[in-house]
């Protein structure tokens, strides 16, 4: 036979219980999933009808997601270094892309998304040209 007291103190002992842990869940709880960085290299290529040209970024991504790196561009024989600057402000990419040609700067731009951690979807445009699809994957990701 039972004792009318063990059973009410169980009870109680599982309410506490089952309180407890719930209350150890709350508070600030987990933090947001942060955003994947953009740190590290890239890779991709643009191909029209007249070439091919396949870029290489190598890129760091700051706590406020400003990106800055570097980008050699590459194409049937040419290459080109520049710098990049830009934003990432998850899952939206934009970049600048700096030149220096034959004395003169030129600028390309990259606008696109994240859609994964290792992948980046969007368009370059060079100067006076519509904008072409360029596909970044990371490399060693």
């Amino acid at each position: 036979m039972r004792k009318p007291g063990m059973t009410r103190r169980a009870c109680t002992a599982a309410v506490v219980f089952v309180t407890g842990a719930a209350l150890a869940g709350c508070g600030d709880g987990p933090a947001e999933p942060s955003s994947p960085s953009l740190s590290g290299e890239w890779v991709g290529q643009v191909a029209s009808e007249l070439s091919t040209v396949s870029f290489d970024f190598r890129l760091s991504e700051g706590d406020t997601g400003t990106v800055t790196g570097t980008v050699s561009l590459q194409e049937e024989g040419l290459m080109l270094s520049g710098t990049v600057s830009g934003l990432h402000a998850h899952p939206n990419v934009s970049l600048t892309l700096e030149f220096t040609i034959a004395g003169q700067g030129t600028s390309l731009t990259y606008s696109g998304q994240l859609v994964s951690e290792d992948s980046m979807r969007g368009t370059v445009r060079f100067p006076d040209d519509p904008p072409l699809a360029l596909a970044l994957d990371r490399r060693g990701g």
